[in-house]
Formats: structure tokens, sequence, C-alpha cells
């Protein structure tokens, strides 16, 4: 978990569009992650990272629920066999659809979902569909699997429902801005 600097919720969106990509897709990108999976939870700001992502001319598939069923199975087609680097993946696709999608190394939460019961469903796709000797994408499959959640001080309840309310209360007043959960 990630929380990102904020000072005003009406600066909250901005603030972690502008975290994502300045500190986080640049990470991504030198690393040359394969298999990264976007979560976003709200269109708008699925609109934003899209538009950032096309004018910087990188590779990605996106899944929404407005998308038709043949432009999603061709986009999760491409992403399980690393023809895509990255996924956008929207909140609301997920709720109307319970897409399983394949072939998921990394997983970056833009922000969190907005129903607590979504964080693991989407964090249980790890690494499925990919075997574990595959050979095709050998460096792939060499890093271990990851999961990032970038959140902000006001997201206390959309954090107390994943986390629990001890945890919460450290990750939002706390002097650190990352914390590591083991499973």
């Amino acid at each position: 978990f990630q929380r990102v600097p904020c000072t005003s919720v009406s600066e909250a969106g901005s603030n972690r569009l502008r975290y994502f990509s300045e500190s986080i897709l640049p990470k991504l990108t030198r690393l040359k992650q394969k298999h990264t999976l976007i979560y976003i939870p709200s269109y708008f700001d699925f609109v934003a990272v899209r538009n950032m992502m096309l004018k910087r001319e990188m590779d990605f598939v996106s899944v929404t629920e407005y998308a038709r069923v043949s432009e999603v199975s061709r986009g999760r087609a491409r992403f399980l066999q690393g023809r895509k680097q990255f996924m956008l993946y929207t909140g609301r696709a997920h709720y109307f659809m319970r897409h399983s999608i394949k072939g998921i190394r990394h997983l970056v939460f833009f922000g969190l979902p907005e129903h607590a019961a979504f964080y693991p469903s989407v964090v249980n796709m790890l690494n499925d569909g990919m075997s574990e000797t595959s050979t095709e994408d050998d460096d792939a499959t060499r890093l271990p699997l990851s999961c990032l959640s970038l959140y902000t001080k006001f997201d206390a309840h959309q954090l107390e429902r994943i986390v629990g309310a001890s945890h919460t209360e450290r990750m939002i007043k706390g002097d650190k801005s990352s914390f590591l959960f083991c499973s």
C-alpha cells in the first residue's frame, strides 16, 4: 500500500494521477514489467489514465463496461500472451461483468475499490492462467508477483474495509507512506 501525498479532497484525484504518472508508471516501464493490470475504480480516472498512456504511446489494452465482447476477448488474449504490457481494468467492468483476467503478474490499484469484496477477488486473479514452466516469457515469470495499492488520507473508509480499523489509523496518520502486508 502506498499513500499518495494530498492536502485536500478536491485535489485527491489530480494528486493521485500525478503521483502515478511521475512515480509509478516510469518504474513499470523501466523494468519492462509485462502482465501488469491497472485496476481503476472510477471511469473518470480511467479516461485520464488512458489519455496519459495514449499520449506517451504506451502498449496497453483496456477492459471497460462499454467495450464490446469481441474487444474484451481480443484484449484479454493479447494481455495473456504478453503482446500487450498493460491492461486497464475499470471497477464498473468488474462490477457488471466479473471478468476473470488471466496472466496477471503485477497488479496496481490506482484507487481502492468501492466494494471491499472486489479487492480480494482481483488480487486472487494474480498468476491465474500462467504456467510455472512457461518458457515463452521467461523474464516475466521469474519476477515475483506484486500488488501495489494507491490511497490518500481521504480514502480511510475504503481502506478500513480492506485492512481493518487498527491498520487504517496507522496507515493514514503514520509517518511512513509505504505499508507491506504478507499473506
